[in-house]
Order: C-alpha cells, then structure tokens, then sequence
C-alpha cells in the first residue's frame, strides 16, 4: 500500500537518532493528558531525524498496555505519506513503569527496522528512551534534541 513508508533510522549503526525538541514536549504534555492511561503514536521524519509525531487518537485506554485501532494505522500511515515523512518509530508512555521495555513489548514488536520508544511518568521528571531491536531484543540506542 505504502511502499515507501518505513524508515530505516538504523541504517548506519553509527548515526545517532534525532528527535525534535518541539516534538517531545508535545509527547510529554499528550502523554501526561492520557495518565493514568498508556498513550501512544507514531514518529516520523527523515533518515534518522523526527520531526513529526501523529497520536493515536482511537486507541482503547488502557493502562498496561497499547494498540492501534487498524482503520487509524492506515489512515495515519496515508496522512505520513501524504505528507512526504517516513514512518520512523513508534512512542508510547509507561504511566508508572520505568522505561524499560515489557514483555509484552518485547513479544509484540513487529517492526525492527523501526525504532521504538518508552517516555515514562513513574519518577519525578518524565524519562525518554529509545531502543532497537537487535538480535532478538530491545537494545538502549542514544538520541539528542533537535
């Protein structure tokens, strides 16, 4: 459907993963309007750049966990392509966990290309990390504001 849609924010091991600084502060602030529920999006962007960020806004709340209605993930993956980003990750919020991949996350995971990202709420200060998956799990990669 999309041919050209998914990113490859990994393609040099050595590239560091960038993420706007606008964009996390707008993930923090939905993210923290979703408590005490999970909340998520997609990331997109360039190479391994982000610069946009498109919510889930059908997904079930639920607390230990989160999906995308399938209706949603088309029509948002046509509105990223519509608008010429790259699907380069994916967000979502651990209300009262640190940001560390589940279980859960780990055996649902179906885009390892993609990068994959926790922003946790359970310590004073909200926490972003992102991960790869690499070799059969979730490996902790740095990223800098951009």
């Amino acid at each position: 459907m999309f041919p050209d849609i998914l990113g490859e924010p990994f393609a040099n091991k050595h590239t560091k993963l960038q993420i706007a600084g606008k964009v996390v502060k707008r993930l923090i602030a939905e993210g923290r309007e979703a408590l005490p529920d999970e909340y998520t999006a997609l990331l997109a962007g360039c190479g391994s750049r982000i610069i946009r960020h498109y919510p889930a806004v059908r997904a079930p709340r639920m607390r230990h966990a989160f999906q995308w209605d399938g209706r949603e993930l088309i029509a948002t993956l046509s509105r990223m392509h519509k608008e010429g980003h790259r699907w380069l990750g994916v967000l979502h919020t651990h209300p009262a966990a640190p940001p560390v991949p589940s279980s859960l996350d780990q055996t649902h995971w179906h885009y390892p290309q993609l990068s994959f990202w926790i922003l946790s709420f359970s310590g004073e200060q909200p926490e972003l990390r992102a991960y790869q998956w690499h070799s059969g799990r979730f490996q902790l990669r740095p990223f800098e504001l951009c």
